[in-house]
Parts: structure tokens; sequence; C-alpha cells
């Protein structure tokens, strides 16, 4: 089945846990980075209108080159500090 698309730009700021050992690359600047299990932080999930809604990953900034993205699969939610959702109010 296809993601939904977005009707509008979203965005979710929440502080997570890492679940998992996670290595990840930014681009620019170059960097590599270790995430450990119980390692907390402050991370994001963003879209544009028209898109497919993807949550499949989260990004320590909304720098493109210079986050780190991990697999939302390693990532656990604690708490959602700011969102806006990707659809019309009557469509949520």
């Amino acid at each position: 089945m296809a993601e939904p698309i977005a009707a509008r730009d979203w965005h979710t700021r929440a502080r997570v846990r890492i679940t998992a050992e996670v290595m990840s690359r930014s681009v620019e600047p170059y960097t590599v980075h270790t995430f450990h299990p119980g390692d907390e932080l402050e991370m994001f999930q963003w879209g544009r209108a028209g898109r497919s809604v993807d949550r499949s990953a989260w990004w320590t900034s909304y720098d493109i080159d210079g986050a780190h993205i991990i697999k939302a699969e390693n990532v656990e939610v604690l708490e959602v500090l700011d969102e806006t959702s990707p659809y019309q109010e009557s469509e949520a």
C-alpha cells in the first residue's frame, strides 16, 4: 500500500530514546557517530505538502547535510514536543 500524501507541510519534534546500536554519517560536515541503546535526544521528522508521508526515519536536525539519520525501528518516542499534522484537520 502506498504511503499517504501530505495535504500540507508537516513536522514532528520529539524526545526519543535509541533502542539499538546505530552508526550514522552526516554529509557536511562529514562526521560519524555511534548511537547507543538508552541514548536520549531530540529528533525530527518532516515532509512537504504533496509528497508521501514518510515516517521511516528520525533526523537529529532539520539541516539535511548535517543531520544524522536513524531508522524509526531503532527509536522509541518518549514525548512529542511539537507537531503539525500532514493532514487537514478533517482528515486526522
